[in-house]
């Protein structure tokens, strides 16, 4: 009965007549029935609405007999909509519920369900009472309701209403082809045993099968071969009252066509049970008594969906690589501002993001002189081409001006398709290396000067050396004119001696240590050299760390080593096969040496490891030690011999230190350690000051030397401090002589540059015959050697040309003494 005599709705003129003929239906707070859910459901569908109620108004609440879409079985009436609807005539449609002034406020359009759109059609029994409504609900707006949907809507509320009031089978069937008829997804019905007995013209356009064709087949007649089983066994279930998620859900199942065809359909399935009045009824009286399906074709929608996740996957591949790019991409509209933009594009202009230009015009990224140009000039070639390239000054967002390589292109939209390139930094790297190449080119030329000065000072000093040797050995004539012109000739001799010193500094350069990155210029040694691998087969690779690594050194010093060497493995890797030269750049802490150390000692202040590796013809172990050997070549009339005499030079003048390991026929790994701050080296032999009297008396003393003059002179000289000497003018003989009587010599005095055999072959000769015997090497080019014997322990001492008796003395004394050392230390 009423509580409120003044309710917030509007009431009919006989409310209580009305709940009368409700309460005699005695349907309130009853059980689901299955036959209602299928019209509510095929309301929601038809109307492709989320809500679909069969809703009966009490006195107080609105409750739902039959829900499709909602969880709440009843509401408050005062929040009803159906209340409205059976106070109306017709069917009542809200469009839009926040723009109604009956509903904007209510709790349902606010809170869930969120109502927008209602469409309500009145319940009228045949007494004329109106006892709710069949309403659908979506929590979208809409424009409203056509005509005849509302007729299908009304006529719909129809047949709930002849379910209510009479619930025959009969009116249950023209429920099903009433709805059957106006539906345009296939309606197919079938009974407990899954015998078609309703088959809609949608169902025969979908599957190709007639009506007459189709009713009284089993389902199994639009079931695929390898889904039938799990069909009948869900039928099964369903007759023995089992749970079943396929009732009451929408699902994607494949079905088949008359022509043999699968296509996917999506399904909705809903189910009615038995009266209990059926001759064919079960004990329980509630089996089910038959089937309904609404179906749906989803191919178009299942190719738009593939189609679109393909679309959205290249387009997401597309942008990936946009996002990539070290190159700014932008895009504007036809207005020229901007509507995208890559990350590399708003960085290069000093952006924290595309979102700080996103709807800017192009202009902001110019000075305005800059812009004015390009809008005169280029624009016109763009929009009369279609593209334009070529390059301008941009300004970044500090106000800096920035080098830029642009690529203009019109967009289908008419906008600006803009790929931006950063010329700055390709400028600043071509200067360094126009820079590097002209330092390379004159240390090349120095090289070359170098090796025309030393061949030249080579000679002088053998002749210098004779002359003064002979001028002080005239002076111990006791004959004062003698000795007179001997003092002038030994003047002359130094001063010519001076002037073949300043000849050989042709060759040597003033090292300027500066700050420098080394992993670039590893990159710039790659990029010289890069050019020079004629064989499409050969590569080179970089394996650098991804922080900068500083180094204090001269970067020209420090380049002419990593090219000589880079150089090198190039010649070494074999023509016609796949060949790699690997630079990799370590800390040098914690680092072990993998070859043999065959330059300077590995440095205890902090340095860097340069790895230079090839898989070449490899170096054969006999030949190990003499790579660094000035004038020795592999390369014939190509080579010099000097570049990795140099390199050791080089090295060892900065306190580095170069380690060598070698594979023939496999490859060779160079290790150059260099250390991270400038080390002043000194590659120089410390010459003692020794007297006549204690170092060389009653020795014996063999000279090696193909000059004659130099022979004779070295063996007065030795023979004026005591020593018994023996001339040899080929190193071949010299090797017999010991030979014959090894225990004989005292001493071996060796000149270098000597024709069928060099000092460092002739050293290593003796070293075999007997190893404890001391050698000095004396030599016109001093420097080299001294850089090199530390490396190697040919020699015990290395002395210059030209020499006084009193350097020879001193000389012969360090090399006898250095050798007994060296034989003490190997004994114990």
């Amino acid at each position: 009965m009423l509580t409120n005599h003044n309710p917030p709705y509007p009431l009919g003129k006989d409310e209580p007549g009305r709940l009368a003929a409700l309460n005699a239906l005695g349907v309130l707070d009853t059980g689901p029935d299955a036959e209602l859910d299928v019209i509510t459901r095929l309301a929601a569908d038809r109307f492709n609405a989320q809500i679909a109620l069969v809703s009966l108004v009490d006195s107080e609440r609105q409750w739902f007999k039959s829900r499709f879409g909602l969880d709440a079985t009843y509401t408050c009436r005062s929040q009803s909509f159906c209340t409205h609807a059976i106070a109306g005539e017709g069917v009542m449609v809200v469009p839009d519920a926040k723009l109604d002034p009956r509903f904007a406020a209510n709790p349902l359009v606010e809170g869930l369900p969120h109502i927008r759109f209602y469409a309500g059609a009145p319940l009228i029994l045949e007494s004329g009472h109106r006892i709710g409504t069949l309403c659908v609900i979506d929590p979208v707006a809409r424009h409203g309701m056509s005509r005849n949907d509302r007729a299908i809507l009304a006529l719909m509320a129809s047949q709930v209403v002849t379910f209510l009031e009479s619930r025959q089978i009969r009116r249950q069937q023209r429920i099903s082809d009433l709805i059957a008829r106006t539906t345009t997804d296939a309606f197919v019905c079938a009974d407990a045993h899954s015998q078609i007995t309703l088959w809609n013209r949608a169902a025969e356009l979908m599957f190709g099968w007639t009506a007459a064709e189709a009713i009284g087949q089993s389902l199994d007649l639009i079931i695929p071969d390898r889904h039938r089983h799990g069909h009948n066994a869900g039928v099964a279930r369903l007759r023995d009252r089992q749970p079943t998620r396929l009732v009451g859900t929408t699902v994607e199942v494949p079905a088949l066509a008359k022509d043999g065809r699968e296509i996917p359909i999506e399904l909705s399935l809903a189910m009615w049970r038995g009266e209990n009045e059926s001759e064919n009824e079960n004990e329980a009286g509630d089996g089910p008594a038959g089937f309904a399906a609404i179906i749906r074709d989803v191919s178009a929608r299942k190719a738009a969906e593939a189609e679109r996740a393909a679309t959205e996957a290249r387009l997401a591949r597309q942008v990936a690589a946009v996002e990539a790019s070290d190159d700014g991409i932008a895009i504007t509209d036809a207005d020229g501002r901007y509507i995208f933009m890559n990350h590399a594009h708003a960085a290069m202009f000093g952006y924290d993001g595309p979102g700080d230009l996103i709807g800017q015009p192009w202009s902001v990224l110019y000075d305005a002189e800059e812009a004015r140009r390009m809008s005169k000039d280029t624009m016109p070639i763009l929009f009369a081409l279609g593209q334009w390239r070529g390059e301008t000054q941009g300004l970044r967002r500090d106000g800096s001006p920035i080098e830029q390589e642009i690529s203009l292109s019109l967009s289908p939209e008419n906008g600006i398709v803009c790929v931006t390139r950063d010329m700055g930094e390709r400028h600043a790297m071509e200067r360094e290396k126009a820079r590097l190449r002209e330092q390379l080119m004159l240390a090349q030329r120095q090289e070359v000067a170098g090796q025309l000065a030393s061949g030249i000072a080579h000679d002088f000093n053998n002749l210098i050396t004779a002359i003064s040797g002979t001028a002080e050995l005239l002076r111990n004539l006791q004959d004062e004119r003698v000795a007179h012109h001997a003092l002038r000739i030994q003047s002359a001799a130094a001063t010519a001696a001076r002037l073949v010193e300043k000849m050989l500094t042709l060759g040597r350069r003033v090292p300027h240590p500066k700050l420098v990155d080394l992993s670039r210029m590893v990159r710039d040694v790659r990029d010289l050299a890069v050019p020079s691998l004629t064989d499409p087969l050969h590569r080179i690779e970089l394996a650098l760390p991804s922080a900068p690594v500083m180094v204090m050194t001269d970067d020209t010093e420090l380049t002419q080593v990593l090219l000589n060497l880079v150089l090198n493995a190039r010649d070494a890797l074999r023509p016609a096969e796949t060949g790699r030269i690997r630079l990799e750049v370590l800390t040098g802490e914690g680092q072990v040496p993998e070859g043999k150390l065959v330059i300077g000692a590995i440095p205890t202040v902090p340095s860097v490891l340069i790895r230079i590796s090839d898989t070449g013809c490899g170096i054969e172990p006999e030949e190990l030690g003499k790579v660094f050997e000035p004038f020795f070549t592999r390369k014939g009339e190509a080579g010099y011999g000097l570049g990795l005499a140099v390199v050791a030079g080089i090295i060892a003048g900065n306190n580095g230190a170069l380690t060598l390991q070698s594979w023939p026929g496999v490859g060779t790994i160079f290790e150059v350690w260099w250390p991270l701050q400038a080390q002043a080296g000194d590659a120089s032999v410390p010459r003692g000051e020794f007297g006549l009297n204690a170092a060389l008396t009653g020795k014996t003393v063999l000279v090696v030397d193909d000059n004659p003059a130099v022979v004779d002179t070295l063996v007065a000289m030795l023979e004026e401090v005591g020593a018994e000497a023996g001339p040899c003018l080929d190193a071949r003989d010299a090797i017999t002589a010991i030979k014959d009587d090894a225990l004989m010599w005292d001493l071996v005095v060796t000149d270098y540059d000597m024709p069928g055999m060099n000092g460092a072959d002739f050293a290593r000769r003796l070293r075999k015959l007997r190893p404890d015997l001391p050698i000095l090497l004396l030599t016109a080019l001093p420097r080299i050697h001294q850089l090199h014997q530390k490396q190697i322990g040919l020699f015990d001492a290395v002395l210059g040309k030209p020499a006084g008796t009193v350097q020879l003395a001193a000389a012969a004394a360090s090399a006898i003494n250095a050798a007994r050392e060296r034989t003490t230390s190997c004994a114990s």
